[in-house]
């Protein structure tokens, strides 16, 4: 429709009249606005006003680049839109940290991650105190160091975000010890629980971040520390310390606390120096650990089950054989087996050979008085037993080490009394575990010998000079 000029004029000459209040109030500041002679924004985010769905709307005012101001978005100021507002400490704008800024708008100091770092051999070099980084999903951050010997390995993450997991690689790129997240999602790896952590040998490592199962991690903060092992209290196993003195083996130069050090012992792992202890049944459970030994006897079969063969193997009458270290038999001679263990193992030194197979073993105990006894033995598989030249036991069934699954009632003289035990092995495990009782108590106070004449006091003797002790040499003499 047409409107002429006449029209227009009136419909002017009203609104005029009126003041313009009406078509302000349709409108408000928009409408104000026009009146003002400014050019009326759009409705919508920057007009200037609040409508629904908007945190802010400053109209021309609004900046992206001011500290604290409404965004043009008409969001209002807000860590990650890349400008430093009040109370950050930096806003870089990326979803990622590692770079100096976490998205969490907090600083990283140097150093940080480098890529790619995700095996021992890329991986980015660690100094000391805390690396920063960032996980992407699928990815893996490692950071290598070299470990000095008599060390261990202690890492936390101390920024979380998200879980994640820390392990460690020794330098043949193995994982040997790992640490998962915590309720607050951060992973530690404490060589107190982790025994990979602890008492690891020199060389370069490397400790890797992972999200947990693959996950991204915006940022992170990962702090090693390389603890001195000599001086930690960590949880020491038989493993870590043969000779039980406190110190962990890698650490230790002593490692079988005999008095002579690791360099120039002959025998480094078996006692056989002057501050070596008196042998005796070895800890509460009271087991003889501490041998003489000869083997492994072939081409014999039971004649019943696993019952040992009836043949003498070692002297006229087995059951008279008083042996010393290096006696000779038609097979080889006798030897220590020194075990760091309740349970012998007769595997390591005895098991090269197809069963069945026999191995004979022999001590001397010694006692203050004459006193009745009960003898357990739990051998794989089955025994003979000689108390002082007469046999206690004949154990016939095949059957896994068991303590005291046999038992005798022995007469145990005053001084020096002998045992010899013949243990027979059908195939599989080869072991056997000894020890005294007194009414159900494991006796402790016995001293033991292997020699026939009487205390035997090690040394580093070497009778054949090969450079081996006789305590531990499988030829001595």
């Amino acid at each position: 429709m047409t409107i002429s000029v006449r029209a227009r004029v009136a419909l002017a000459l009203a609104v005029s009249l009126a003041g313009g209040a009406g078509l302000a109030g349709c409108g408000g500041a928009r409408n104000q606005a026009a009146d003002a002679g400014v050019e009326a924004a759009a409705p919508g985010c920057g007009d200037g006003v609040l409508d629904p769905g908007e945190e802010c709307d400053a109209g021309r005012a609004s900046s992206d680049t001011a500290p604290d101001a409404c965004r043009t978005t008409c969001r209002k100021a807000a860590c990650g839109d890349g400008v430093r507002d009040t109370g950050e400490a930096c806003d870089d704008g990326n979803p990622w940290g590692g770079d100096g800024c976490t998205p969490a708008c907090t600083l990283e100091d140097p150093p940080f991650e480098k890529e790619p770092n995700d095996d021992l051999a890329s991986a980015t070099p660690w100094v000391a105190g805390v690396i920063h980084g960032a996980l992407k999903a699928g990815d893996r951050d490692c950071f290598s160091f070299m470990m000095a010997d008599c060390s261990a390995v202690k890492a936390r993450l101390t920024s979380c975000p998200a879980p994640a997991t820390i392990t460690l690689v020794d330098p043949g790129g193995n994982e040997i010890a790992t640490g998962g997240p915590a309720a607050d999602r951060c992973a530690t790896l404490d060589p107190a629980e982790a025994a990979g952590a602890r008492f690891v040998l020199p060389g370069r490592y490397a400790v890797c971040v992972d999200g947990l199962l693959g996950a991204a991690v915006p940022w992170y903060a990962l702090e090693i520390t390389l603890v001195d092992a000599a001086v930690a209290a960590y949880p020491l196993s038989i493993d870590d310390d043969r000779d039980r003195d406190g110190k962990p083996d890698r650490c230790d130069p002593d490692l079988d606390g005999d008095g002579v050090n690791n360099d120039v012992d002959n025998c480094m792992y078996t006692p056989n120096g002057p501050a070596a202890p008196a042998l005796k049944p070895m800890g509460d459970g009271g087991f003889v650990r501490q041998w003489l030994t000869v083997g492994p006897f072939t081409g014999r079969k039971s004649g019943k089950d696993c019952r040992p063969t009836d043949d003498n193997l070692v002297a006229v009458s087995d059951a008279a054989v008083r042996p010393a270290l290096g006696d000779k038999t038609a097979v080889n001679e006798w030897i220590v087996l020194w075990s760091a263990r309740d349970r012998l193992e007769f595997l390591d030194d005895y098991g090269k050979v197809d069963a069945p197979r026999e191995v004979y073993q022999a001590v001397y105990l010694r006692s203050d008085a004459a006193r009745d006894l009960t003898l357990g033995v739990g051998p794989d598989d089955g025994a003979r037993v000689w108390w002082n030249g007469a046999m206690v036991l004949d154990i016939t069934p095949c059957q896994g080490t068991v303590v005291d699954s046999s038992t005798a009632p022995v007469k145990v003289l005053a001084g020096w009394n002998t045992l010899v035990i013949k243990v027979y092995d059908q195939g599989g495990g080869w072991g056997n575990y000894v020890r005294l009782l007194d009414k159900g108590v494991p006796v402790t106070d016995l001293e033991v010998s292997l020699s026939p004449a009487g205390s035997w006091a090690p040394d580093q003797a070497d009778s054949d000079g090969d450079g081996i002790g006789d305590v531990c040499d499988k030829t001595p003499k």
